[in-house]
């Protein structure tokens, strides 16, 4: 009994969301705001930050290209793979290989995004908003004018310019190691 009723909150509550879902959709596109929905998720890419600073040039196709790798271990961070989550096989069933491949992909995102926290931590030590902002515009899509305006905006700009060429660079020497790995 207790099963059946824990689905049935279960089943209201994911109905809550996707209700919110719709909610936000339409009241974005309402304020003609860029609203995107790609595997699932629901985004108004015009209030994202790492976009916006891509579109203003401040940062590179590269730098983009990693935040959104960032983002996507940042993001797995707070679930877990389930084999449930996967698709089913051709024949049905649980397609083990498929399930540990997955669970390859999370882990070395999840390990993408420790190194990159250590590297800002460590290399811009001096700069303490840097692992601030890129958890927050990397990670989370925050737009960088939440942390201020004028001066402070033009700083925190470069401070997370500063710290997306060092996860870019990361990112190019943990390519190079895999590489050398798969050739030894």
């Amino acid at each position: 009994m207790q099963r059946i009723v824990g689905a049935q909150a279960a089943r209201r509550g994911e109905a809550n969301v996707a209700a919110g879902l719709v909610e936000t959709f339409a009241l974005a596109r309402a304020r003609g705001e860029r609203v995107e929905t790609s595997a699932g998720k629901l985004r108004v890419s015009s209030r994202d930050g790492l976009r916006s600073l891509r579109e203003a040039g401040h940062i590179d196709e590269a730098q983009y290209a990693v935040g959104l790798l960032y983002r996507l271990g940042f993001e797995a961070r707070g679930r877990d793979l389930r084999a449930a989550s996967l698709e089913p096989g051709r024949g049905g069933g649980h397609d083990n290989d498929r399930f540990v491949a997955a669970r390859l992909r999370r882990a070395r995102s999840l390990d993408f995004v420790i190194r990159a926290d250590r590297a800002v931590a460590m290399c811009l030590a001096d700069k303490p908003m840097a692992l601030r902002l890129l958890r927050a515009v990397a990670g989370e899509g925050t737009s960088l004018s939440a942390f201020g305006a004028g001066r402070a905006l033009v700083q925190n700009r470069q401070v997370f310019i500063e710290a997306m060429s060092l996860v870019a660079n990361l990112s190019r020497q943990i390519a190079r190691d895999r590489k050398e790995k798969n050739i030894s």
